[in-house]
């Protein structure tokens, strides 16, 4: 790998399809469409982006990640739920000795290696099996 190539895959951010669906079709084939009015940006800021059908090619906007998963631990650079734990040494940061002091627990996100602490609790995907038990 040239040195230009790995510059640039430090900057690229991993390819992490959040669960979004196309209102008006249901695909879950999505893009990331281009914002092009002040109401984008202002809307971007809150976390509400638009985002583009590949399929019917509706355009929508939504959070990439879901408002009820902000509770829980998740990467901030990709947004995904699927963490693992750490020892918190292996955090970097030249703060990152209060939370080792604190106890606060550290996550991975394997996708983009991004190490942190959260005092947010880890999200587990409910079960299928659970699910139709309930049924």
């Amino acid at each position: 790998m040239s040195t230009s190539a790995f510059r640039a895959s430090l900057f690229r951010r991993p390819k992490i399809q959040a669960e979004l669906v196309c209102p008006a079709c249901r695909s879950t084939k999505l893009r990331r469409s281009h914002r092009r009015t002040v109401v984008d940006y202002l809307l971007g800021m809150g976390g509400i982006l638009p985002w583009r059908c590949r399929s019917c090619e509706a355009r929508f906007r939504a959070r990439r990640i879901p408002f009820r998963r902000l509770l829980f631990a998740h990467c901030r650079i990709c947004g995904n739920p699927k963490l693992q734990r750490i020892a918190s040494e292996h955090v970097p940061g030249q703060a990152s000795f209060i939370a080792r002091i604190l106890g606060v627990p550290a996550f991975r996100c394997v996708p983009c290696r991004n190490k942190f602490f959260s005092i947010r609790p880890l999200w587990h995907a409910p079960h299928k099996e659970a699910a139709m038990q309930n049924h």
